[in-house]
């Protein structure tokens, strides 16, 4: 109990013995009945805190289980590595006299103990994505190539994904970080 509710519980007890005596003395209650009151009180004051502590036992149960049931599913999560292959630097400039190149590829490694489920990488630019392929699962231990490509299009439109896939990453990729790679994956919980 809290210093607030001992004071409370000390000014009830106070103040039912108090009644108890004030009646007492003029002779409305007999003995038993006195004994009945305060015994009574008693009873009702040992079930509050009963109750109360019980009550603050379960939400502290409830709050492990739920820390024990992510701990759970975190040990399934699938942890991506993701390493850039080629000439990444250098995809939107020409280096001394040689074109741009139009792909680069990436390599994911699933170092977790679960699998990775829906791969997906993507360059996201300040206003397109490029995606590469898409990987359907990756097992722990597994490593996958994928290509991110200019093909055919300059990327997809940004706006389109504010909702979408990672929106997250559209607050991030601004004129100072003008490119980031990233995955997109569920784990066999369904959860990104």
């Amino acid at each position: 109990m809290n210093k607030k509710e001992i004071n409370i519980l000390f000014v009830a007890i106070v103040g039912i013995l108090a009644i108890v005596i004030i009646l007492r003395l003029l002779n409305h209650i007999d003995t038993s009945q006195s004994l009945q009151i305060i015994l009574t009180f008693t009873l009702v004051c040992v079930t509050t805190i009963y109750v109360k502590r019980t009550a603050e036992i379960a939400k502290a149960n409830i709050l492990m289980a739920n820390e024990m049931k992510e701990q759970r599913l975190g040990e399934d999560r699938p942890y991506l590595l993701i390493r850039l292959e080629g000439d990444v630097i250098q995809w939107d400039k020409t280096n001394e006299g040689k074109s741009r190149p139009s792909e680069f590829s990436v390599t994911i490694r699933n170092v977790g103990k679960g699998p990775a489920i829906n791969l997906w990488a993507a360059l996201w630019r300040p206003m397109k994505v490029y995606f590469g392929d898409s990987k359907g699962y990756l097992a722990s231990g597994e490593e996958r190539n994928t290509t991110i490509s200019r093909a055919n299009t300059e990327g997809v439109e940004l706006g389109f994904f504010k909702e979408g896939w990672l929106p997250e990453l559209s607050k991030v990729v601004d004129e100072h970080n003008p490119a980031t790679v990233a995955v997109k994956y569920k784990d066999v919980h369904g959860r990104f």
